[in-house]
């Protein structure tokens, strides 16, 4: 049935592939995947990263799983893949560098035609890691430990899957509020999304959320920031920025997008009162 687009699922990485696999089942079914498209373009050691989730999909019941392993961009648009890609329910884009995911895929026909498919409801994605962190528009990178530090991260275009928003992932495992706050502090974006590791989030046609795994996932929004003295400092020094505003969301929790709302469980409508109407101050 199209709806105008299909499903987006993000994963913050190092989601279980051996165990229970909570949120790889749950992109599963999201996606009635019965064809996979796994593309490691992003991992240094593709042949691992076939094998494991050969492995993993498998278990979970699926039989025809396919990998395109496209290392740069003439060798995107090769007649097979095309075939290969009208038969998919899911892609499913790994970890590893993001940066050199888009610029090996980004503009090539390949690429197209998994955004035609993807914008006409036929085709669902997913990714994680690198594979999530891609789908943003603008896309960061660069900067773990030393977020705080003024002009120690980069940022450069993404596949645009998620527009306006930024995704960042190994979230608090990795300490990354610090790099995507800067992020938003730049007025790059104003809102932002970082998935822990196991979690993940199934982003419906309408925007609306739900998060599934075993960690947290954190939204942060820059829109009612009261001071930062960012513009102000030299480069490497310590920036300060008060009243940008904070949530985390746990397993099965529902957010709407489009609202930055959190979703009741039980009704599937918006609370009265925002996430965020009681804003944390972060003063660094």
């Amino acid at each position: 049935m199209n709806q105008g687009r299909s499903y987006l699922m993000l994963i913050g990485g190092a989601e279980d592939r051996t165990g229970n696999k909570v949120v790889l089942k749950k992109v599963v079914k999201t996606a009635r995947a019965k064809n996979i498209i796994v593309i490691p373009t992003a991992s240094s050691y593709p042949r691992d990263i076939k094998n494991s989730y050969n492995d993993a999909f498998k278990s979970i019941g699926i039989k025809n799983i396919d990998c395109f392993d496209i290392r740069y961009p003439d060798e995107a648009d090769k007649t097979e893949y095309f075939e290969t890609l009208e038969k998919a329910q899911l892609i499913f884009f790994s970890g590893g560098d993001q940066k050199r995911l888009v610029e090996v895929l980004n503009r090539t026909r390949l690429m197209d035609r998994i955004k035609e498919r993807f914008y006409d409801g036929t085709l669902s994605i997913a990714g994680t890691s690198a594979g999530a962190a891609a789908v943003s528009d603008p896309m960061i990178y660069d900067g773990d430990y030393r977020g705080f530090e003024k002009d120690s991260i980069n940022y450069s275009e993404g596949f645009g899957f998620l527009k306006d928003v930024t995704v960042d992932t190994h979230f608090l495992n990795r300490e990354r509020i610090p790099r995507l706050t800067q992020f938003l502090v730049k007025g790059i974006s104003q809102r932002g999304i970082g998935l822990s590791e196991d979690t993940g989030i199934i982003i419906s046609p309408n925007l609306k959320f739900e998060v599934v795994g075993s960690g947290m996932v954190t939204l942060l929004n820059s829109e009612k920031i009261t001071h930062t003295n960012y513009f102000e400092i030299n480069d490497k020094n310590i920036f300060s920025v008060n009243n940008l505003r904070i949530g985390f969301l746990a397993h099965g929790s529902k957010f709407s997008i489009k609202k930055w709302s959190v979703l009741k469980s039980n009704d599937n409508t918006f609370y009265q009162k925002s996430l965020f109407e009681r804003s944390w101050s972060l003063n660094c």
